[in-house]
């Protein structure tokens, strides 16, 4: 007999999935700046009302439609600022210079690449890199899950390590946003990032594992966002990485 918990866990995150996979889809840029912080802000808004109400039943579960909607809304400028970046790096490289990973093109090289490229000649091969994200944050998925549910290990000691490391995180990605503006920096915390959601989700696939038998839709929704933003903020930082790489 299947887990009730597995079961509504693992339909609430594909369904997160398809609804951000849509509004990604749809939105490609911000129009204006205040559309951009009202996102931000309203993601967060329900994500504090999805902990708050994670126990109503239906209201939990379209708070959660709407946090995955808001969510694609805002993840869709990122792809496309990575694809904008990793084409320009394609440019420059086919123009005979090549930009280092996580170099900046200096004011000559993105006049001349606003000018005169022409942004569908490397679509394709923006597409397989964010096939290969995509398939890079399903095989982590696939692995932590398996090794969480076929071995007895028990990945609790993981959850204080990565609590401290994913607040270093932030703080390194707030002040290089608003300090030092480096893609280096930039780089460089998009690969300790994909090392702390890797770990997190064996933190999380074990925190499912442990309450199995729970029937509470508070613990589902829990776990399923959790799950949820691991695979969304592991799936962003390796797509940033692969963009970076030639």
């Amino acid at each position: 007999m299947i887990d009730i918990l597995f079961a509504r866990t693992f339909m609430i995150v594909g369904a997160m999935l398809i609804l951000t996979a849509i509004t990604a889809y749809k939105n490609r840029i911000f129009e204006t700046s205040v559309e951009m912080w009202a996102t931000v802000i309203s993601s967060f808004v329900l994500l504090f009302a999805i902990m708050a109400f994670s126990d109503r039943f239906p209201l939990n579960l379209i708070l959660v439609a709407a946090f995955s909607l808001v969510m694609g809304w805002s993840i869709g400028p990122t792809i496309e600022h990575f694809g904008a970046r990793f084409k320009m790096r394609k440019f420059l490289k086919d123009k005979g210079t090549p930009l280092k990973k996580g170099g900046t093109a200096t004011p000559e090289q993105l006049a001349e690449f606003n000018s005169s490229f022409d942004k569908t000649t490397y679509h394709n091969d923006w597409q397989k890199t964010v096939t290969l994200a995509v398939l890079g944050t399903a095989l982590a998925v696939i692995g932590t899950a398996c090794l969480v549910f076929t071995t007895n290990i028990n990945f609790d000691f993981l959850g204080g390590f990565l609590f401290i490391a994913l607040l270093l995180l932030i703080v390194m990605g707030l002040v290089n946003a608003i300090f030092i503006r480096s893609h280096l920096v930039s780089l460089v915390r998009s690969y300790v990032g994909a090392l702390i959601f890797t770990f997190y989700l064996l933190y999380d696939f074990n925190q499912l594992e442990k309450k199995a038998g729970d029937e509470s839709w508070s613990t589902a929704i829990n776990i399923s966002v959790n799950i949820y933003l691991d695979i969304i903020n592991l799936f962003l930082d390796l797509l940033e990485i692969l963009a970076e790489t030639d």
